[in-house]
């Protein structure tokens, strides 16, 4: 059987059933700690990298956690990424109040000297 996840998803939910054991909350719990809350298979889901994430549920995802954002974003370049890096990192920034080159090194990117303006 071929599997449909998407590399970045996987590696997401990874993170984040990590730091949900490190806290030792059930995923109902972490889904009832979500505005607005989820339901435990959603939570599932994404953990499995069935999923994807809306911006503002990683937020929330972060803040259940008691981590920081960067703390279950992957850490790979945008090369390793089947994802458009640039386009997820404008969302991220208008989503977050951040700006791109913040966003862009959430993904690891290298930010040219230009970039540092924005």
């Amino acid at each position: 059987m071929v599997s449909n996840i998407e590399p970045f998803y996987a590696d997401l939910g990874r993170l984040i059933r990590d730091h949900r054991k490190k806290l030792g909350i059930s995923q109902e719990k972490l889904s009832l700690a979500l505005t607005p809350p989820m339901t435990r298979v959603s939570i599932a889901n994404i953990e499995a990298g069935n999923q994807r994430v809306l911006a503002h549920t990683l937020v929330a995802l972060a803040a259940a956690l008691k981590t920081d954002i960067v703390d279950i974003l992957p850490k790979k370049t945008a090369v390793d990424m089947p994802v458009d890096s640039a386009k997820i990192a404008a969302e991220l920034a208008s989503k977050l109040g951040i700006t791109e080159t913040r966003a862009k090194k959430l993904f690891g990117e290298k930010v040219k000297t230009s970039d540092h303006r924005k």
